[in-house]
């Protein structure tokens, strides 16, 4: 199974960080190696930089290609897991990865230069940017940075939701504006200030939730752990908690019908129980939504629908995105290409 930069991986990593002897004096980071094979190796995330693809994995690991068959390895100035890639634009690009690690792009993912990184911080699932000039990134274990200088400098926030001490990991703005961050344990909350604050949400599913998608104007589309995938027509109704009051390790699924409808959530039915890890959005509100052991399953967001989809891939795929006619994905054998999903 892929080893993702989320959930018990990560759990597992920290305990023997903390029972490991006393790490050496931090001598700087490391550059990743070049690695011939590197587009077959452990990938965790891919994008588009205009109609470049960009992806990102193991050892610092960045690639970019131009044709989706042709792979370049970039120089990475770190060798640290690397989990996410965002653009803002054809030039202007993020990764993130472990140690708190933030990298920036200016000439569409071919080079890169560390813009923030701490040997005892904490993993980065997921970042966006609000405009030129304010970005949020999010992890491991509550961590959130900000930034209001165009990256150039990163701050970590501290409040009630971060507080919670649980992972991240998914972050994403909704067709109202609104963001919405999904994680660990159910954890889903929601912020109406560009992220100066957030409201914790009232959600029926106890298991950990790796992605978001938004849903016409002001829903959304969550999904996880076993094939878990809820939406929400409105994600301002849902019912707000008291995070000081919010145990996670008390809470049960919840099942009835009429208190799912008072929650304002709906759980789609998978014909699977594999976790999901990534989603391409398609038209007319379609996604194909990936995951463990090459699942793959067509998301109707209307009919409120899923139905499995074959593909070459038998492995574990993490992310993926529509190029051309045809899927790429990516995960425990790199780059795949999934055909062309219709």
């Amino acid at each position: 199974m892929l080893t993702l930069a989320t959930g018990p991986a990560l759990a597992q990593q920290q305990e023997e960080e903390e029972a490991a002897p006393a790490a050496p004096a931090d001598l700087g980071p490391s550059p990743a190696v070049a690695a011939p094979k590197a587009a077959k190796n452990r990938l965790i995330d891919i994008t588009l930089a205009g109609k470049r693809l960009v992806a990102v994995g193991q050892q610092g690991v960045i690639l970019w290609s131009e044709d989706g068959s042709n792979w370049t390895q970039a120089s990475s100035p770190t060798s640290v897991m690397l989990t996410r890639a965002r653009f803002t634009d054809m030039n202007n690009g993020w990764a993130l990865g472990y140690d708190a690690t933030i990298l920036q792009t200016t000439d569409g993912g071919r080079s890169w230069a560390i813009r923030n990184r701490d040997p005892a911080g904490r993993a980065l699932y997921d970042v966006l940017f609000l405009d030129a000039q304010r970005g949020l990134a999010i992890g491991a274990y509550g961590t959130m940075l900000d930034t209001a200088d165009g990256g150039a400098n990163w701050t970590a926030r501290d409040d009630a939701l971060t507080g919670l001490g649980m992972h991240l990991n998914a972050l994403q703005r909704l067709g109202d504006g609104s963001l919405l961050i999904a994680g660990e344990r159910g954890l889903v909350a929601r912020s109406v200030d560009a992220g100066a604050t957030w409201t914790l949400l009232d959600f029926p599913y106890v298991g950990s939730l790796f992605g978001a998608l938004p849903q016409g104007e002001h829903g959304a589309i969550v999904f996880g752990m076993r094939g878990n995938v809820w939406s929400a027509v409105d994600v301002s109704c849902a019912p707000a908690l008291d995070p000081a009051a919010w145990d996670p390790y008390s809470r049960e699924t919840v099942t009835d019908p009429a208190r799912l409808a008072a929650l304002g959530w709906r759980k789609i039915e998978s014909p699977i129980h594999e976790s999901l890890f990534g989603a391409v959005g398609l038209e007319a509100g379609r996604a194909l939504l990936i995951g463990v052991n090459g699942t793959t399953l067509m998301l109707d967001s209307a009919a409120g629908a899923l139905s499995p989809v074959k593909t070459p891939s038998a492995e574990t795929l993490s992310a993926g995105v529509r190029y051309g006619d045809h899927v790429l994905a990516v995960g425990r054998r790199g780059v795949e290409n999934l055909g062309d999903v219709k």
